[in-house]
């Protein structure tokens, strides 16, 4: 039951008033209380969580505190209750609501009003939505919870409001803009840059109304202002909005600036964010023309489950496939996953990579790929199909056959050549949309550039001789930096002579587009050249540091002024956001890059890129297990096409032993971040061709190697193979003199023996081995051993010895930075605990091991953790959000291939049987289906929640957040 004589207000400071008059609502904790209950409503809160959010201050707060705070806020705000009668603020057991009416908050009156606006103006009925807009705009008396701003539960909801009103204000001006507004519109607009300087729509509205109003010198100085505020405060330049528009303002284009298409799209659009379970990357300049293309690709699309794009190299055809994805309608459970295939160098690598992209980490093959997308329903997009058409055909077959829901949109030079295959040839833009993309693109080269009488004509030769291939095109545009049109066209004239020697066989646009790249090429001098040629060699992305090693520099900056000029002309292209900047280059630029060069450069290239992958690779292990691992992992994910291309060239070159080497270095990152299949495949592979081979390997690098190939096996859960595995570990590095490495190795023998069998033997060996490794000083590998025999003495029921050992443990890998260590050390703590009922320790051990294995962005452990969390929570009383953790942990494991039951087969049933069994089967599913939606920040979110608070709170309250 609502209290009808109640107003509540927080757009700008707080008010209330009842029947009409305002009162006062007291002090900051009931301004505070007040605004949590807000933020809650329709729903209630835990008077718990109003303790943790009203009084943050104190270290314990009473809950008569908050009794107190509610009672003298109901007062002021129901002063004439009847006696028993809670009026506004309503209890439910332990949890407290608002009982009003949403139009009685003036936020919740706000964002329905936008809403109902928004509908109206997809509707097309724009006068209606404008009025719902200017009527939810009267509401805003300034900043939302103005009083409580600075509490961190209220920040959220103040951004979000804040947010909801500018793109409110932006809608209303685009508005009146279509209605033919204009003196109106720029005093609005100007308010609006005024207020949010940084907004490039705001000023695109603002530049489009002064247009309008006449006033063509005010919109070129607008966009001039907007130019100096962006680099000022972001060090940017205006986006491609901007950019066209300032061109459209200077040719004076009326069709764009005088019709409703003037300005950006409208709220929807912008206020569209991608889905947090897509890939599909965000283009940075509009697309010209293919209207007809979108149409008939998305409605194949709808219709058939294998649609592939074929053309020439440059034709567009990538770009399309994201268009689409971005622009259709109704749209499966998750996805569109967008797969780069340029990167890959062998056949055998397509799964691995499709599985990377959807973040299936570990999967290498076509069998497990299928097995894990067979229940899902997505768009799958496989890019560059051409030079992969046996790995590609395999895996679509596959996916074909087994995942009823997967629909695959391929972009390939030729068709995939399968049952079932729609295969829509993209065709060049023709003359007028050719132009229109040279213009459009010579704009955002030489600001202020337009097309006029005197450029017409040799635009036109160009866009012809490039046959009407974007990539061509956008090539030749970037030279307007250093030349004019017509020297542009009469270079491509000029270059058709020299070429006539070249292949009569190939189609025609594809010599158009070679020689619009071999031109670009011809204007380098012989080192940039040069290091076109050689960056080639990278399958993904690179830095300044692999430039300069595959070139030979030194120090590596020298090689900036040849790699500038390769940006500099749109052979290369800067990776967006990344620290230390990557380059890329686009399939059809490699291609051509490395055709140029001769066999004997292209092995000596070859060479030198293994050399430096590995060298990398080396350089990085000793940060792997210390305070730097999270950055060393990251940097090693950025290589990871890389590894996999040396690697593989490694093989097809008869050097299996370098494949050892590398895998040497990469198997913990390998282990830790879920590669484990990518990693168990690498190392087979190298020592089967070893062994047929008889070639010699050193004892470190064998190994190394076998270290890895045991640590995945375990991952994988075979303890018995692993044991084996790691027993020769330790034999090979003992005959190379390896005495750590040795001692570390029979640690690790002895745990995984004792998974299967613990006895005296085991708990012998790793005691003895942490010994040696102590007299060696060997810090991080004896935190590791003392690990291994606190887990065994757990094994053997002597928990107190376990507890013991386990605390050394911690203590000495925390002293040299060995997170790992430390969480799984915390984890086996907290198993002991639990087999002993003390659920205190447990959590005190889960408060350890959480934080440390989210620093360093942990995979395989950090799904251990749930998992054994998942019981924990059921012994707390909660067995169906411990239910839903042990869902989220099938989920997400089963993307990488990993599952923490399948690795410890003693424990891990345990720990699901002691959720299962509190709860019943039915339930159980039911609840663990709901923990499959969860990603792993929202389960994050509940393990910060279980080590701050001692618990995780109801399900409902959980699903509904």
């Amino acid at each position: 039951m609502s209290s009808p004589g109640v107003a509540l207000g927080v757009l700008g400071g707080f008010a209330a008033t009842v029947d009409g008059r305002p009162i006062d609502l007291g002090g900051i904790r009931q301004r505070a209380l007040l605004a949590a209950l807000v933020v809650a409503f329709p729903g209630d809160v835990s008077g718990e969580r109003l303790l943790e959010q009203v009084w943050h201050d104190v270290d314990d707060p009473k809950t008569s505190s908050l009794h107190f705070a509610v009672s003298k806020l109901r007062d002021r705000l129901s002063p004439q209750r009847p006696r028993g009668d809670e009026g506004v603020i309503v209890r439910e057991g332990s949890r407290y609501r608002l009982a009003v009416a949403a139009e009685q908050i003036d936020a919740v009156r706000f964002a329905d009003l936008v809403a109902r606006g928004d509908r109206l103006r997809e509707q097309g009925a724009a006068q209606a939505a404008a009025e719902a807009y200017a009527t939810a705009l009267s509401c805003w008396r300034g900043s939302p919870y103005a009083d409580v701003a600075d509490a961190e539960f209220v920040r959220p909801e103040v951004a979000r409001l804040t947010a909801i009103e500018l793109r409110t204000r932006k809608a209303l001006l685009q508005i009146r803009l279509d209605q033919g507004g204009s003196d109106d519109v720029v005093e609005a607009a100007e308010r609006l840059v005024a207020a949010h300087p940084l907004d490039e729509r705001a000023w695109e509205l603002l530049v489009v109304a002064l247009y309008r109003a006449g006033r063509q010198a005010d919109a070129l100085a607008a966009l001039r202002r907007v130019r100096t505020v962006l680099d000022g405060e972001l060090g940017i330049e205006p986006g491609t909005g901007l950019r066209e528009l300032e061109t459209a303002v200077l040719r004076q284009d009326d069709v764009r600036l005088l019709g409703t298409a003037g300005v950006s799209p409208g709220p929807a659009a912008a206020l569209g964010t991608p889905s947090a379970t897509s890939n599909v990357p965000s283009p940075r300049t509009a697309l010209v023309d293919r209207a007809r293309e979108l149409a008939d690709v998305g409605a194949a699309l709808a219709g058939e489950r294998l649609v592939t794009l074929v053309g020439p190299g440059g034709v567009g055809k990538t770009r399309l496939a994201v268009e689409v994805c971005r622009n259709g309608g109704e749209r499966p459970a998750d996805g569109p996953w967008f797969v780069d295939l340029a990167a890959v160098r062998a056949d055998a690598l397509v799964a691995a990579t499709v599985a990377s992209a959807l973040q299936i980490l570990g999967p290498g093959t076509v069998d497990h790929l299928a097995t894990v997308l067979a229940p899902r329903e997505c768009v799958l997009v496989l890019d560059n199909c051409e030079h992969l058409l046996d790995g590609s055909a395999e895996l679509v077959t596959a996916l074909l056959e087994r995942c009823p829901g997967v629909r695959i949109l391929a972009t390939s030079r030729e068709p995939l050549g399968l049952d079932g295959e729609w295969v829509y040839e993209v065709p060049p833009l023709d003359e007028c949309a050719a132009v229109e993309l040279f213009g459009v693109r010579a704009a955002g080269v030489v600001p202020g550039w337009t097309i006029h009488d005197e450029v017409t004509e040799p635009v036109r030769r160009i866009c012809t001789e490039l046959d009407g291939i974007p990539l061509g095109i956008e090539l030749a545009a970037a030279q307007l930096r250093v030349l004019s049109e017509q020297q542009i066209a009469e270079g491509l004239s000029d270059r058709f002579a020299l070429l006539q020697g070249g292949s009569r066989t190939a189609p025609p646009r594809q010599r158009g587009l070679a020689d619009a790249i071999e031109w670009s090429y011809r204007l380098l001098d012989d080192e940039q050249a040069r290091l076109l040629r050689e960056v080639a060699v990278f399958a993904g992305s690179f830095d300044i540091e692999g430039a300069a090693a595959v070139h030979g520099s030194t120090p590596p900056l020298s090689v900036l002024p040849p790699l500038t000029a390769l940006v500099r002309r749109s052979l290369l292209r800067v990776e967006p956001s990344s620290s230390p900047r990557r380059y890329s280059m686009l399939q059809t630029i490699r291609e051509f890059a490395l055709a140029r060069a001769d066999a004997a450069e292209r092995d000596r290239m070859a060479d030198v890129h293994r050399r430096f992958v590995l060298r990398r690779a080396l350089a990085a292990v000793p940060h792997l297990r210390g305070s730097r691992a999270r950055q060393t992992f990251d940097a090693l994910t950025a290589d990871i096409a890389e590894h996999r291309a040396a690697a593989a060239s490694a093989l097809a070159a008869g050097d299996p032993v370098y494949a050892l080497e590398l895998a040497g270095a990469l198997y913990w990152f390998w282990y830790r971040r879920g590669h484990i299949r990518e990693g168990l495949e690498l190392i087979s592979a190298a020592l089967d061709a070893v062994e047929r081979t008889g070639t010699a390997v050193a004892a470190a690098t064998l190994s190394s190697a076998l270290t890895g190939l045991g640590g995945l096996t375990y991952l994988a859960g075979d303890a018995a193979g692993a044991a084996a595995v790691l027993g020769r570990s330790a034999d090979a590095a003992g005959r190379g003199g390896g005495v750590v490495t040795e001692a570390w190795m029979r640690s690790w023998w002895a745990y995984c023996s004792a998974i299967t069998g613990p006895s005296d033997e085991f708990l012998h060996a790793a005691h003895e081995s942490a010994d040696v490794l102590r007299r060696e000083g060997a810090v991080w590998q004896r935190a590791d051993a003392l690990l291994i025999e606190g887990m065994i003495l757990r094994f053997l029921g002597d928990p107190q010895r376990a507890q013991q050992v386990l605390r050394e443990a911690v203590a000495t890998a925390e002293r040299c930075g060995h997170g790992w260590a430390v969480g799984s050390a915390s984890w086996t703590l907290m198993r002991t605990a639990m087999d002993v009922g003390d659920t205190d320790a447990a959590l005190d051990a889960v408060r350890v091991m959480q934080p440390v294995l989210e620093a360093e962005r942990d995979v395989t452990s950090w799904l251990v953790l749930v998992h054994s969390a998942a019981a924990l929570v059921a012994r707390l009383g909660t067995p169906d959000v411990g239910a839903m953790l042990l869902g989220a942990v099938r989920a997400l494991g089963g993307r990488i291939g990993f599952l923490p039951e399948v690795m410890d087969p003693v424990d891990g049933p345990r720990e699901a049987a002691v959720v299962r069994d509190a709860l019943g089967d039915a339930e159980f599913e039911r609840c663990a289906s709901l923990g499959a939606g969860l990603d792993r920040d929202e389960v994050s979110a509940l393990l910060a929640r279980l080590c701050r608070t001692g618990h995780v709170g109801a399900q409902p309250e959980l699903s509904g957040s």
